[in-house]
C-alpha cells in the first residue's frame, strides 16, 4: 500500500447534485454507485480495459464537472432486460478532489451498519449419521 490513508467512499443518495454521470472517450452513460476523494465506481453498458486512461463527466452542480481517471477494474455485474451486459467501472482518480460536506452529513442521517441487529445464532449442529450396512 501506499503512503496515503484510504479514502471514504459516499453512496449515490450522498449526491443529489449528481444528475448523471457519462465516460470519456467511450461516451457512455453510467449510474453512480459510489464515489470518493480519490475514485468513483460506476455502472454502464459499456467495456472499460484496465488501465485506460478516461474522464469522468458530471451532469448537474456537482464540482468538478469532470474528472480525468483510469479505469482500474472492469467486471460483469449483470445482464440487462434485452440481454446484454451491464459492468461495474472502478476508475482512480488522477488527483484526489475536495467533497462537499453534505456527503458526510447524509452518511450520519442514514442509518448506521453497527445499528443493525446482530446476526441469528447459529443452528445446532446435526447428530452424526450411524453407518448402517444395507446389504
Amino acid at each position: 500500500m501506499t503512503g496515503e490513508r484510504a479514502a471514504r467512499r459516499y453512496p449515490a443518495l450522498s449526491f443529489p447534485e449528481i444528475r448523471a454521470v457519462r465516460l470519456a472517450p467511450i461516451g457512455a452513460p453510467a449510474t453512480l454507485v459510489n464515489l470518493s476523494a480519490t475514485g468513483i465506481l460506476v455502472e454502464c453498458a459499456s467495456r472499460a480495459v484496465p488501465g485506460s486512461p478516461m474522464t469522468v463527466q458530471f451532469e448537474g452542480t456537482f464540482t468538478p464537472a469532470s474528472i480525468d481517471s483510469r479505469a482500474v477494474r472492469c467486471e460483469v455485474c449483470g445482464i440487462a432486460a434485452d440481454g446484454s451486459l451491464r459492468f461495474r467501472i472502478g476508475l482512480a482518480f488522477n488527483a484526489r478532489i475536495a467533497l462537499p460536506m453534505k456527503a458526510d452529513e447524509a452518511l450520519d442521517a442514514s442509518p448506521a451498519a453497527d445499528s443493525a441487529p446482530p446476526p441469528a445464532a447459529a443452528p445446532p449442529p446435526l447428530p452424526a449419521p450411524v453407518p448402517r450396512n444395507r446389504w
